[in-house]
């Protein structure tokens, strides 16, 4: 089972609304079924009129079960990686969104500024060493040790970059070709294993301590540059040994995804723009004008210190209602028309990583928040819902920039009841 399958509900303070011995069935078990739909075949919650169970695949559009493109279209023309629950690193082709059983990803976008082949190379095109002498440079094949970190579907040719001191008496370092190009926090990544002692460092801003891991490991640091000269800089101590692939420098406050790069000036990854397919005519179809729910799982990890984006519907900037997770931790809900922000309900502070469960009630008069773990919030107030144009998944319409960056398990919407 899941992670899906296994969690509890949640309700205002984060204690069940359910028996636990009765789970509801849009947490994977059966509920009362739809009309021509057993037992057995429903997973969604009556009232759902979208669910879209990313963690299982699985997927409902108006009482049956839907593919993937009939809930969600995808636009990132650019590839892009990410993981499954087993740690496994998958590549997504341009257009296709990030799913696993691990979730969704919806990334913003970066750009890796690293210029050498970091996922298969063949010779050391971007890579340079120095320190000792005694040390050597060279790309090996690491095939197994690769495979059993999870990148084989990465680094297909098994190739790696091996910084050898071992004979040596100091430091050793390998260089990797591309500048920070500005004193904005930058974040550094990279799969690393070594016989003893190695570390991380971009030139002489900072990095990652010394470290020891027989088995790649990926070990990233945030830094603000001393300069825009900075480079991303892989140290194996004397007397030891350091392969490593996939090496990253973004410019950002926390890692991505990896991103591969061969050569060149940098590589981009692009945003993802996920969106509900012919959504208008769903809204009106159902009736979304008299107001709906949105129920949404997510991962939250403290080390994104971005707003991040989990829904959005409407038309445009000025025309929204939204539920995103907002810098700090902070859960939230908003509605805006004619450029007007009536509303922005915040559930409360998250301060530990871990699944959280956020329901918004987009109903007038009743406009609520609750999510695990918080004590929630309302308005009574009386605010007309935007025209519902537009609904779009891991970002929201306030602004641009806004991805959700992480992890969405599961997100369902329905009528109001």
């Amino acid at each position: 089972m899941s992670y899906i399958l296994r969690s509890a509900g949640f309700a205002p303070g984060g204690s069940p609304s359910w028996p636990l011995s009765q789970p509801p069935c849009w947490r994977g078990f059966a509920g009362a079924p739809a009309p021509g739909f057993s037992a057995a075949t429903v997973w969604w919650q009556p009232g759902d009129v979208l669910a879209l169970d990313f963690a299982n695949s699985r997927y409902m559009r108006e009482g049956g079960t839907a593919s993937l493109g009939a809930v969600l279209s995808a636009s990132r023309t650019s590839p892009a990686t990410w993981f499954t629950d087993a740690g496994i690193l998958q590549p997504f082709d341009a257009n296709v969104p990030a799913i696993t059983d691990r979730g969704l990803y919806a990334g913003g976008q970066r750009v890796n500024k690293c210029r050498n082949f970091n996922a298969n190379p063949t010779d050391l095109t971007g890579v340079s060493k120095a320190g000792d002498a005694a040390a050597t440079l060279t790309v090996v094949d690491d095939t197994a040790e690769l495979a059993a970190a999870g990148l084989g579907g990465i680094c297909t040719s098994g190739m790696a970059f091996k910084l050898d001191n071992s004979a040596g008496s100091a430091n050793a370092q390998a260089y990797v070709t591309g500048n920070s190009g500005n004193t904005n926090p930058h974040t550094m990544s990279a799969y690393m294993r070594s016989t003893g002692s190695a570390r991380m460092v971009l030139s002489s801003s900072g990095g990652t301590g010394w470290t020891n891991s027989a088995v790649y490991t990926r070990r990233s640091a945030t830094v603000t540059p001393a300069n825009s000269s900075q480079q991303l800089v892989i140290e194996a101590a004397a007397g030891k040994i350091v392969w490593f692939i996939l090496n990253q420098l973004e410019e950002a406050t926390f890692t991505s995804p990896p991103i591969v790069t061969a050569g060149g000036t940098g590589t981009t990854r692009l945003a993802d723009a996920l969106a509900i397919p012919d959504f208008a005519a769903l809204a009106a179809a159902v009736g979304f004008a008299d107001g709906f729910t949105v129920k949404s799982r997510v991962y939250f990890d403290p080390a994104i210190t971005v707003t991040q984006g989990i829904w959005a519907f409407g038309a445009d900037s000025g025309n929204y209602v939204q539920g995103y997770i907002a810098v700090g931790g902070i859960p939230r809900f908003r509605l805006a028309t004619g450029g007007t922000t009536h509303f922005a309900l915040s559930a409360g502070t998250w301060l530990t990583a871990g699944w959280k469960d956020i329901e918004c009630r987009a109903i007038d008069g009743a406009w609520q928040i609750i999510a695990t773990d918080l004590a929630g919030a309302s308005d009574a107030s009386s605010f007309a819902l935007p025209a519902l144009s537009v609904g779009q998944i891991g970002r929201i319409l306030s602004g641009t920039g806004f991805e959700m960056n992480g992890q969405i398990g599961e997100i369902r919407v329905g009528v109001a009841s």
